[in-house]
């Protein structure tokens, strides 16, 4: 998920909570079922990502300056050739 997610996400379970909260207290059985049903996976995926994004903020406050910039592209450097003896073309001496 991506954190532009979450502002939705919030106001989705806020929103389903106070549907929950209203549809108990007025007593509207099933409004009250279906609207306590959808809030528990609302709820587990809101504190699953604010908790991707408190990490996500804590690890980039922790990292230093030099952490945060892009490193340089390096050269490309052709690869040795893998010289393996059962790869090795065979010699035989002339007779």
């Amino acid at each position: 998920m991506r954190l532009r997610a979450l502002p939705l996400l919030l106001v989705l379970t806020v929103a389903d909570y106070a549907l929950w909260d209203w549809s108990i207290a007025d007593g509207h059985d099933i409004v009250s079922l279906i609207a306590g049903l959808t809030l528990l996976p609302l709820a587990a995926a809101t504190l699953a990502l604010l908790a991707v994004g408190a990490a996500r903020l804590l690890g980039f406050a922790l990292a230093g300056p030099v952490a945060r910039r892009r490193p340089a592209a390096a050269p490309a450097t052709p690869k040795p050739a893998d010289t393996t003896p059962h790869e090795q073309p065979s010699r035989r001496l002339a007779a």
